[in-house]
């Protein structure tokens, strides 16, 4: 490799870049080894990540309704595959304060875990602040749990 001024940088635009596959696969096996999830061979990697341009998503929003037929609360999945199979973000949960404290958030995450299990999800998330015990107590309960990542964000500034 030549000089960092030797270096540029431009978008893929041949999908079928062996390289670049090869990069895709490596990275895969190289990060699998610090999580405890079942781990993939080369070839299912090979299989599964794609760096065609795709991206399809699906917006699934549970609704937790009293006898009467009031929303109480709500559960908000979202499904997308980015070219490494399907993943899943529970974008938002919420009970209203009269509906708090009856396992509402808990039945809400169970049937959400009930559809990213029936999809086959690679890989699923969720984002809460660390003093919403709540939302931490519903969250842990459906199966997630805190990983060794550092999230890092980015918004913009008005």
């Amino acid at each position: 490799m030549g000089d960092i001024d030797d270096i540029r940088i431009a978008v893929l635009t041949d999908h079928e870049d062996a390289q670049v596959q090869a990069m895709l696969v490596d990275l895969a096996i190289a990060e699998q080894e610090h999580f405890d999830h079942p781990q993939e061979s080369p070839e299912q990697l090979r299989a599964r990540l794609s760096t065609t341009p795709r991206f399809t998503g699906e917006n699934h929003i549970l609704v937790a309704r009293a006898a009467d037929g009031t929303a109480i609360g709500l559960c908000w999945v979202v499904l997308f595959d980015p070219g490494t199979g399907l993943e899943a973000e529970v974008a938002e949960l919420y009970v209203r304060p009269e509906g708090r404290g009856q396992g509402v958030s808990h039945r809400l995450m169970a049937e959400a875990m009930d559809l990213i299990r029936s999809r086959e999800v690679t890989f699923a998330c969720v984002w809460t602040r660390g003093d919403n015990q709540a939302a931490l107590s519903a969250y842990l309960a459906a199966g997630f749990a805190p990983t060794e990542q550092t999230v890092l964000t980015w918004l913009p500034l008005a």
